[in-house]
């Protein structure tokens, strides 16, 4: 009996203590509390809170403002949303980092589509930077030439990267500077373009841009030290506190540096860009003579995922494999021939090749994201993760590869990405296209009505089963996802394809939740839950009211329980 009441005495005596402690831990106020706001806490569950707390760099409640009141101290840092929506740090689940960073630091051609408004960017760009020595930037939907750019870039070097990604267009002083003549070889799945008189025209199409950026100067480190604080801070602006980027070696070491400094105030999850090493092209086809990507190289991946083991806010496991081009310059890679060119695109691996490199990865626990844009590319991406998925235990922590940009597919391969598990990593602003009723551009005249409606099938691939994350292939597009969102939401129906369009929550998970399960982040972002970490974002308006019609408009971004991004009213 004394032994047992002395159990008693003693479970009675840590049940007070425990009691004691919790009342102390309720002293323990937040350091941030978020009163009064729309909160869609993107956490599965139907309807809004009103508030959230933060203490240190961790969310310790999602609630009502009278619950959320009690964790309020003298010291607690006090934001009033005024109603205004809260959201979980937004997910880009596709960016070129450095690329989209050096972006800002050249003239803005996001909103060009002709030569004048070309030419007159530049001319704006250079009278606010006259000391600038090489003019870089991109974004553009626009035929020009080297001759545009000769009319205002005078005898400074110029080398531009169309909307798309896949051609650059350099000036005249810049080819000269790099050596390039008409004489100089393309490389497989590329072209140096010349015109009716064998004259280069300054364009370089896929593979052939590395001849002209071979000549770009090459960043220091402490130019991407510079370049990571501008991206960041756009990021910021923009709402988004984790990305997936797909990267180069050099830029590892730079967020490397940075993250063990306590400097890194974004969560970066890096994808090794895989390719073959060989150049030559088999006749007529284009893919590489030999898929050359052997064990060998795999090991020097994995170094670098052991190299750069990072944690909530550095990683590096995953590979980006291009599998074909894209639409509008018929090199997608489609089941059938293009309406209006007797080709089927330019495929860079057989589907032998592909599943190959897929399974050796995959066998090694790597993610995969495959860039696939053509109805066959899908189909070829899905048959190879399928084969990978039958060919090697599953990683301890699950698969979740992703195809990337899917701008058309045959309606079979829609159920495939719910039962295979893979996600559709899409990027809603390359689809404004979807929304313009007269069907004018060149994915439409390319593929004709059919198969340019079956593009960018969010909606499907979430009704069946399949997850869906959204991004911006920034620098293609902006970082900003405000004009995404709208294009999402405001899809047009084009019958008998099933509708696409999402509400705006599903808009928001796919940046939110589903994005980072995504990229195997779902336990620590994500949604606005308790122990999460506090990356949060209030906007400047109530969007679930007044949807965004242009940017998203930020009041305030929490990274890691900080406030790192005050609009200036």
């Amino acid at each position: 009996m004394r032994i047992l009441k002395s159990l008693k005495l003693g479970v009675t005596g840590l049940a007070l203590g425990l009691g004691l402690a919790a009342c102390s831990g309720g002293g323990e106020k937040a350091d941030i509390v978020i009163l009064h706001g729309k909160v869609y806490a993107a956490d599965g569950q139907a309807g809004f809170k009103q508030a959230v707390a933060i203490r240190g760099n961790k969310i310790i409640l999602v609630g009502s403002d009278e619950e959320v009141e009690k964790l309020r101290g003298g010291k607690t840092q006090v934001i009033d949303a005024q109603g205004k929506t809260v959201l979980p740090g937004l997910i880009d689940n596709h960016v070129h980092f450095l690329g989209g960073a050096g972006a800002l630091e050249g003239p803005d051609l996001t909103q060009v589509n002709d030569v004048a408004s070309m030419q007159a960017a530049i001319r704006t760009f250079l009278a606010a930077n006259p000391n600038t020595t090489w003019i870089r930037g991109g974004g553009f939907y626009a035929d020009i030439k080297r001759q545009d750019l000769d009319a205002v870039t005078g005898d400074k070097p110029a080398v531009l990267m169309a909307g798309d990604g896949h051609s650059v267009v350099a000036n005249t002083k810049a080819l000269e500077m790099a050596g390039i003549t008409k004489d100089t070889p393309a490389p497989a799945g590329g072209e140096i373009v010349k015109d009716a008189n064998g004259e280069l025209t300054g364009v370089f199409l896929e593979t052939a841009q590395s001849v002209m950026e071979k000549a770009l100067p090459n960043w220091t480190a402490a130019d991407m030290e510079r370049l990571v604080a501008k991206g960041t801070a756009e990021a910021h602006k923009a709402g988004v506190t984790t990305i997936f980027n797909v990267a180069h070696p050099p830029e590892l070491e730079v967020y490397d540096k940075l993250n063990k400094a306590g400097q890194l105030n974004l969560r970066i999850y890096n994808a090794l860009w895989l390719t073959p090493r060989t150049n030559e092209a088999r006749p007529g086809i284009g893919f590489p003579s030999v898929f050359t990507f052997t064990e060998a190289d795999a090991d020097e991946f994995d170094k670098l995922r052991t190299q750069y083991k990072g944690d909530d806010k550095l990683r590096v496991e995953a590979v980006k494999i291009m599998l074909d081009g894209v639409i509008e310059s018929h090199t997608a890679w489609m089941l059938r021939a293009y309406d209006n060119r007797n080709t089927t695109g330019v495929p860079n691996y057989t589907p032998e090749e592909l599943t190959k490199a897929v399974s050796l990865m995959d066998k090694r626990g790597w993610q995969i994201m495959t860039h696939g844009l053509g109805d066959r590319a899908v189909r070829v991406a899905l048959d190879a993760y399928d084969a990978a998925n039958k060919a090697n235990p599953a990683p301890a922590r699950g698969r979740r590869h992703k195809i990337e940009h899917i701008e058309t597919m045959d309606p079979a391969e829609v159920p495939r990405f719910g039962q295979l598990g893979v996600t559709a990593s899409l990027q809603p602003e390359h689809g404004a296209g979807m929304n313009d009723p007269q069907m004018r551009g060149e994915r439409w005249r390319n593929l004709g009505y059919t198969r340019s409606a079956w593009g960018f099938p969010w909606k499907s691939i979430k009704d069946a089963g399949g997850r869906v994350a959204f991004g911006s292939d920034w620098p293609v597009v902006t970082i900003n996802p405000g004009r995404a969102i709208q294009i999402a939401t405001n899809r047009i129906p084009h019958p008998p394809i099933p509708d696409q369009k999402l509400t705006l929550a599903q808009a928001l998970d796919a940046y939110t939740r589903d994005g980072a399960y995504a990229i195997f982040a779902d336990k620590s972002v994500g949604s606005l839950e308790k122990g999460k970490l506090a990356d949060v974002v209030i906007l400047a308006d109530d969007i679930f009211t007044n949807p965004p019609k242009g940017d998203l408009v930020v009041d305030k971004t929490i990274f890691d329980g900080k406030v790192v991004y005050s609009r200036t009213k």
